[in-house]
């Protein structure tokens, strides 16, 4: 079984649900799920007052996640949907760039007091989905007595795009035995995965992982490369996430190891981040054009959990509160709604992208990535 690291997104009105009624099904749903794979791990995504709270990193610690999630109880408010799709696609962007072998999953709980998806809102969320498809990457959807038929049918969308399902219960006594099932579900198995990972490497898919990868940075000292051993000053350069150092040329070797099946994108042998060098560098240098500077020597597999493990041990995940992404733009419909004539005349259109420089999600065309301030050109 693959390992899965699984998004909560706690969307249950605090109006309509007693926030006690959940706190078992979702313990037995993560113990469950670490029951079967010890690897597993989680993250939570709840709003309050002043917008959307989150991990900074998911947690193979269950009590964690329950523990913050009861801390918060008399906090929570009604979820906005779109924006908390928009932040939980993009924490797994993050993840997926820092770390391989991973499936994830986006577990959305709502009821039938959640808002809905504008029309407009929608094709937001289905282009962004359409970005990330090709990832190891799913949502389920459990929703309590959806009352409202077109609601439905536009999560069961969402959920069919994203390679998951829409479970509808009729109560929160029907929650306990829904996440039982979920937590027992194998989104791929093993014997598939190598094909899924070919299919990363279509055509189409190849300018996402592009711009997620970093570029090592050049290192200008005498140092000893990581990969060959032998002590350089030359072609010598370092993995931005975790400062590893090796000649270029040794990790265009490496590169023959990559996960993603792009040649020249490969994920750093100490950090597992996403890196990138020159292609037709790494295609001279995998022919034999360009010759080696020494023999590779015999790098063992690192194990991603042992690796995320340890650095569970050293640094606990820490919540982060942001303001919510859609605020602005569910202000503009809702002023646009004083004048009906407006309505009539004008209709507000919203699009997004996801930044190449710090992957954030930008909304619209031509604004600035308000974290690194890189400008994307109108469409």
């Amino acid at each position: 079984m693959i390992s899965e690291d699984c998004l909560i997104f706690y969307g249950f009105s605090p109006e309509t649900k007693k926030l006690a009624q959940v706190y078992n099904p979702i313990s037995n749903f993560m113990n469950d799920k670490q029951n079967i794979d010890p690897s597993s791990r989680f993250n939570l995504i709840v709003f309050l007052k002043d917008g959307p709270y989150y991990f900074d990193q998911f947690t193979f610690d269950p009590n964690y996640i329950l523990e913050t999630l009861k801390s918060i109880s008399k906090n929570i408010e009604k979820p906005n949907i779109v924006s908390g799709i928009l932040i939980a696609i993009n924490l797994i962007i993050e993840n997926f760039k820092k770390i391989s072998e991973k499936l994830f999953r986006l577990l959305i709980l709502i009821d039938e007091e959640f808002c809905g998806i504008p029309t407009r809102f929608l094709s937001i969320i289905i282009e962004l989905i359409n970005k990330v498809k090709d990832l190891p990457f799913y949502i389920d959807i459990v929703c309590i007595r959806n009352k409202n038929p077109e609601k439905d049918g536009i999560l069961k969308k969402l959920a069919y795009l994203a390679n998951g399902e829409y479970y509808e219960i009729k109560s929160i006594q029907d929650l306990d035995p829904i996440l039982n099932e979920l937590s027992k579900k194998q989104l791929i198995e093993e014997s598939l995965y190598s094909r899924h990972k070919l299919k990363m490497a279509q055509t189409k898919a190849q300018l996402f992982y592009l711009n997620l990868a970093d570029e090592p940075k050049p290192f200008f000292e005498s140092t000893t490369c990581s990969i060959c051993s032998q002590k350089d000053i030359e072609d010598i350069v370092q993995c931005p996430s975790c400062e590893t150092l090796a000649h270029k040329i040794c990790w265009a070797q490496w590169a023959k190891s990559s996960v993603i099946q792009i040649p020249h994108v490969f994920r750093c042998h100490k950090c597992f981040n996403l890196l990138k060098l020159d292609k037709d560098f790494v295609f001279e240098v995998q022919m034999g054009i360009i010759p080696p500077i020494a023999k590779l020597n015999q790098i063992e597999k690192r194990d991603i959990n042992d690796y995320l493990r340890d650095i569970a041990s050293k640094d606990k995940p820490k919540i982060i509160q942001v303001e919510d992404p859609m605020a602005s733009e569910v202000k503009t419909i809702i002023e646009s709604k004083k004048s009906k004539s407006q309505i009539e005349e004008e209709e507000i259109s919203v699009s997004l992208d996801i930044c190449p420089i710090c992957n954030n999600i930008i909304m619209d065309y031509g604004k600035n990535c308000p974290i690194c301030g890189f400008a994307l050109l109108q469409n």
